[in-house]
């Protein structure tokens, strides 16, 4: 079932030019469906749908029209890192909305016939700041903050913009759903989101890189790592964490508030701590961190602790995405879809009880850590299971070589102080 054909549904009555537009109370993420109107004169004073003027869409779901022949922007030629080899040098509207919790954010656009637009998602009012973007629809996790929707014009081979009248449609979801069989999002597998930017490390203790803790002897990263991309001139781009890093050029950010990277094997990770003048922690050097001085069997103590960690999605993320248990789906494991259910793979450092006092989040739960036995060994658990291969910290999968990643396999780096 594709949720973006059946959710967009409601009452209201949506009409207009390039001026059409969502109004109504509710937050951004009430289940409120709004009303409006617009065209030349029924947008409000001072939005015009450009960069620095979006028109604000302030409930959702939500349903507008508008016509990029009417629009009065045109400064956006390819949207990056989304698809920065895509001539979208037409006219543009631009609509922004707020996010207040964590989800999944969907948006389509139906053109008129003979028009071709795009839809893009932004978490800035500039073509460079795209998370994601769809010839006809898009879907992306996103956590609290403004976001920017872009319908663009398409510009064929012959330099010919096809701008034209659309409707616009979109909503949010916040919860996975009762059904375990039924997947609540429709996800592009070929389009991985850009969920994260290029943020910057907060200092580390003393004697330590950036991001980490001092734990005795070693340093170790607070937080999951996250992904970025080393450019050819050496400047960092957006990774996205649901896609797996086919080459060495990624290096690992350890920051509170984003997606953390699965999808990697242990070589790609140790290569990513590298460039960031880290290693992969030892077995000895992870299990100390994780149980702190006290050697208990979780971060935060000795008895578990329901809701601490991200550890017990009551649907697993594999057959929910592919409504199946069948034995096939276990071959689909690195499919960038699976962690991107909601209440699946969680924001680094948003369980603050999952914590041992020592500044180091998440070392059981959200995502299995690599390190760096050359055997191959991840430990911790998930964010379905910290149990099956022993309890928190003392949980450990050796069953795959150092080549194997899957939706599950994350990991976090250490250094020498």
């Amino acid at each position: 079932m594709s949720l973006l054909a059946s959710v967009a549904c409601g009452t209201g009555d949506e009409t207009g030019g390039v001026g059409g537009q969502a109004q109504g109370g509710g937050g951004a993420t009430s289940t409120s469906t709004s009303s409006g109107t617009g065209g030349s004169g029924g947008s409000p004073a001072g939005q015009d749908g450009s960069w620095e003027y979006p028109f604000t869409i302030e409930t959702l779901p939500f349903v507008v029209s508008g016509d990029t022949t009417l629009a009065v922007s045109s400064s956006a030629e390819n949207y990056w890192p989304c698809a920065p080899n895509i001539d979208e040098g037409g006219f543009e509207v631009v609509y922004r909305l707020s996010i207040t919790e964590v989800g999944w954010l969907w948006a389509s656009v139906e053109a008129d016939a003979g028009v071709d637009v795009d839809v893009h998602l932004l978490s800035a009012a500039d073509p460079d700041a795209c998370v994601t973007r769809g010839h006809i629809e898009l879907g992306t996790p996103v956590k609290p903050g403004p976001y920017w929707i872009a319908v663009d014009t398409w510009v064929n081979d012959v330099g010919e913009a096809l701008a034209g009248g659309y409707q616009l449609e979109g909503g949010f979801i916040g919860e996975a759903g009762e059904d375990c069989y039924l997947s609540p999002i429709s996800c592009d597998e070929t389009l991985p989101p850009y969920v994260n930017d290029v943020p910057v490390e907060e200092p580390g203790d003393p004697g330590c890189p950036a991001g980490m803790a001092g734990i005795e002897d070693f340093c170790i990263d607070r937080y999951e790592a996250m992904l970025v991309e080393v450019l050819a001139d050496d400047s960092l781009a957006p990774w996205s964490p649901y896609a797996h890093p086919t080459t060495e050029d990624v290096m690992a950010l350890s920051v509170a508030g984003v997606v953390p990277q699965g999808f990697i094997d242990q070589d790609l990770a140790g290569q990513a701590c590298a460039r960031a003048g880290k290693r992969l922690c030892d077995d000895t050097e992870w299990l100390r961190a994780c149980q702190t001085a006290a050697g208990t069997t979780y971060p935060y103590g000795e008895l578990y602790q329901p809701g601490h960690c991200n550890d017990e999605r009551s649907c697993h993320p594999v057959v929910q995405t592919f409504e199946s248990d069948e034995a096939w789906v276990w071959s689909e494991l690195g499919h960038p879809c699976i962690s991107q259910l909601p209440e699946g793979l969680a924001l680094t450092g948003s369980h603050p009880g999952c914590t041992g006092g020592e500044g180091l989040f998440d070392m059981t739960g959200n995502l299995h850590e690599w390190t760096a036995d050359p055997l191959g060994t991840f430990r911790g658990g998930f964010y379905v299971d910290t149990v099956i291969n022993g309890d928190g910290c003392l949980y450990v999968t050796t069953a795959h070589d150092v080549l194997h990643w899957d939706y599950s396999t994350g990991f976090r780096c250490c250094a020498d102080p």
